[in-house]
């Protein structure tokens, strides 16, 4: 059996309120710093479900928008410029992208990571609680 990662359903609710953010953002509801905190918090809420080369892809693509988001605070800069919306454009794309290819993380077993953790056994060696 193939091991997507987005057959898991905290995964694909985690993933599609990334892609709503994101095409907020691209309609004009949401400012750049709402867009930075909410691919940071959604982002990090995937680590334990996600594989470490998507994660690095996504943080990196974050850190990025992160640094816009600062450099327009520190600068009172009121927009982007040109090549700033250009390379903001290319790294939104480059989200979704990711997003559609979630890797799992490494996991011991065969079973989903969402369901491993809840059935592999306790410390003390007493049966799992499920």
């Amino acid at each position: 059996m193939e091991n997507n990662v987005m057959q898991y359903p905290l995964v694909r609710f985690v993933a599609d309120g990334l892609r709503d953010t994101i095409a907020s953002f691209g309609t004009g509801e949401l400012p750049l710093h709402r867009l930075s905190w909410e691919l940071h918090t959604r982002i990090e809420s995937l680590s334990e479900f996600a594989g470490r080369r998507s994660l690095a892809e996504l943080r990196s693509w974050q850190r990025y928008v992160e640094a816009l988001d600062t450099v327009l605070r520190e600068t009172g800069r009121e927009g982007l410029t040109a090549h700033e919306e250009h390379t903001l454009a290319g790294a939104l794309v480059a989200l979704r992208d990711t997003l559609d290819k979630l890797d799992p993380p490494a996991t011991a077993g065969s079973g989903s990571p969402i369901s491993a953790g809840a059935t592999s056994a306790r410390p003390d060696g007493a049966a799992p609680v499920r």
